[in-house]
């Protein structure tokens, strides 16, 4: 006999993995790149990395990120004076191809990686997800 009505609540169930842990950076990394890692991962949910395929990702996305921040301390030291010369013309012309090249990939993997807002949401829905994204350890990692 079929029920009819409301069915029972009694059978919901909540999905979701609640004791999942998120990916550790790997061992092979620099230094720089393992806190870019746990930054980005620590802003996104548990299960975001957890394919070896979005690892991957998330590994040449802090490639690129710690050359984009390297290279951009370059740029910002370079001697104004430096450009006078056709060798610091040619140093500061290579830094910027360089600089670009890393900018792109960066940016190509984080909308790839969905790590943008842009990428994961409508303009309206963007600035209330932000606003509403718990920073840092989440409670039940305590």
């Amino acid at each position: 006999m079929k029920q009819r009505g409301r069915k029972s609540d009694r059978f919901n169930v909540i999905e979701g993995d609640f004791a999942g842990t998120r990916p550790e950076p790997p061992d092979d990394l620099t230094p720089r790149q393992r806190e870019l890692w746990t930054v980005v991962a620590n802003d996104e949910p548990i299960t975001h990395f957890s394919t070896a395929a979005t690892k991957q990702l998330l590994r040449d996305y802090c490639f690129h990120r710690e050359w984009v921040e390297r290279i951009s301390g370059q740029m910002a030291e370079f001697p104004p004076d430096g450009l006078k010369s056709e060798k610091g013309r040619k140093l500061f012309r290579d830094l910027s191809k360089t600089l670009d090249m890393h900018t792109r990939g960066a940016a190509s993997l984080a909308t790839k990686l969905r790590l943008t807002n842009q990428s994961r949401y409508t303009p309206m829905a963007a600035a209330t997800a932000s606003r509403n994204t718990l920073k840092g350890q989440k409670p039940w990692e305590i």
